[in-house]
C-alpha cells in the first residue's frame, strides 16, 4: 500500500513543481509585456553596433561627396517626382505602422511619431506638384519661383519638431490616451489641415515670403540663415532622442536624422543650385534615411511575431506536459506536432 501512496505522492510533487514552472514562465512572459511592442523595446548590442556601422558609413559617403556638391549635372525634371512618389509610400507605410504601434500602447508620443511621419508623407504631395518642369513649366496648384523652395523648407523643418515632441513626450511618460480611433482620426485631421495651410502660404501667401531663390540658384538660403537653421533644428530633433537605455525606434530613428543632416547639407547648405551633384547626391541621402525606420518596423515586427508564436508553441507543449501528468492517459504532444504549429502561424516559414 507503501508503494502506490509514494507514487501518488511523487506525481504530485511533479505535477506542483510543473505548475510552478508555468507560473514563472506567466511571470517572465509580463515582465517581458514591454518588449512585445516595438515602441518600447530596448535596442541590443547588435543593433546598437550596426547603426554606429552605418552611421560612419554614411559619414564616409558625405565627406566624399562634399568635395564635387557644386557640380553640374544633367537636368532631369522626372526625377523629383519619381523621387517623391518613393518617399511619400516609405513615408505613408511607416506612419500607419507607428499608428497600429499606437493602437496597441496608447502612447501619446507615438501618435505623435506616427502623425510626424503622415506630416512628411502629405507635404510631399505639393512640393511634387509645385516643382518647375515636374508637371508644368512652372509647376502646378498656382506655383511661383519661391514656392517650391519655401515648402521644402516646411517640410524639412516640420518634421524635427515632431521627433522632438516625440522625445519630450516619451521622457514624460504621459498617462495613455483613451479612445484610440477618435485620437487618430484627429491626428491625422490635424496634419492634413497643416499641410493644406503650409501649402496656401507657400502658393497664395508667395509674395509675402522672404526671397530665397533667384532662377534656380537658392543660396539665399544660406546667406538668410534659413537652411543652416533647418539643419541645427534637426542636429537638435537627433539629440534629443539621445538616451542611455536606447529603445530600437528611438536608436533607428536617431540614425533618420543624422543621415538628414546630410541631405540638407548637401540639397540646401552647400549646395547652390538645382540639378547639381549636391542636388542629387542630397536627396538620396533622404531617401535612405526614410528607409531605415520602415525596414526596422517590418524586421523586427516579423521577429517579435515569430517569437511570439514559438513561445505560444512552447506554453501550449508545457500545458499539455501537465495535462499528462494529471491523467495518466492523456495523449502526449509530439515534437512534430509543435513545430507544425509554428510553421502553420509564422509568415517566415512560408514558401
Amino acid at each position: 500500500m507503501r508503494q502506490p501512496r509514494g507514487r501518488a505522492a511523487q506525481a504530485i510533487g511533479a505535477s506542483a513543481s510543473r505548475q510552478d514552472d508555468l507560473l514563472a514562465m506567466t511571470d517572465q512572459g509580463t515582465g517581458e509585456q514591454r518588449g512585445v511592442f516595438l515602441a518600447t523595446a530596448s535596442a541590443t548590442r547588435i543593433e546598437r553596433r550596426a547603426a554606429l556601422v552605418i552611421a560612419i558609413a554614411s559619414l564616409a559617403a558625405f565627406l566624399a561627396v562634399v568635395p564635387f556638391v557644386r557640380v553640374p549635372l544633367v537636368r532631369l525634371p522626372a526625377f523629383i517626382p519619381s523621387y517623391e512618389a518613393a518617399l511619400f509610400f516609405i513615408d505613408l507605410v511607416t506612419a500607419v505602422l507607428l499608428f497600429d504601434q499606437f493602437a496597441r500602447l496608447r502612447s501619446l508620443g507615438v501618435l505623435v511619431l506616427a502623425a510626424g511621419y503622415l506630416f512628411d508623407a502629405l507635404i510631399i504631395i505639393p512640393h511634387a506638384l509645385t516643382f518647375p518642369d515636374a508637371f508644368a513649366p512652372t509647376g502646378l496648384l498656382g506655383a511661383k519661383e519661391q514656392t517650391t523652395a519655401w515648402l521644402y523648407v516646411f517640410w524639412h523643418g516640420g518634421f524635427p519638431l515632431f521627433v522632438m515632441a516625440y522625445a519630450f513626450l516619451r521622457r514624460q511618460d504621459a498617462d495613455k490616451v483613451r479612445g484610440v480611433g477618435p485620437a487618430i482620426i484627429a491626428a491625422a485631421i490635424a496634419v492634413v489641415l497643416l499641410v493644406v495651410a503650409l501649402t496656401l502660404a507657400a502658393t497664395v501667401g508667395h509674395d509675402w515670403l522672404p526671397v530665397v531663390i533667384q532662377k534656380g540658384d537658392y543660396s539665399l538660403l544660406v546667406r538668410k540663415g534659413i537652411s543652416p537653421a533647418v539643419w541645427l533644428l534637426t542636429l537638435a530633433a537627433m539629440a534629443t532622442l539621445w538616451h542611455r537605455e536606447q529603445r530600437v525606434v528611438d536608436l533607428w530613428l536617431m540614425l533618420v536624422m543624422w543621415i538628414w543632416l546630410f541631405d540638407i547639407a548637401l540639397a540646401a547648405v552647400l549646395g547652390a543650385n538645382r540639378f547639381d551633384l549636391g542636388f542629387y547626391a542630397g536627396r538620396i541621402f533622404g531617401l535612405i534615411a526614410a528607409s531605415f525606420l520602415l525596414a526596422t518596423l517590418v524586421v523586427e515586427m516579423g521577429r517579435m511575431h515569430a517569437g511570439a508564436i514559438s513561445a505560444a508553441a512552447s506554453a501550449e507543449q508545457r500545458l499539455a506536459e501537465l495535462a499528462r501528468l494529471r491523467e495518466p492517459d492523456a495523449v502526449p504532444l509530439r515534437r512534430e506536432q509543435t513545430e507544425s504549429f509554428i510553421r502553420r502561424q509564422n509568415i517566415a516559414h512560408y514558401r
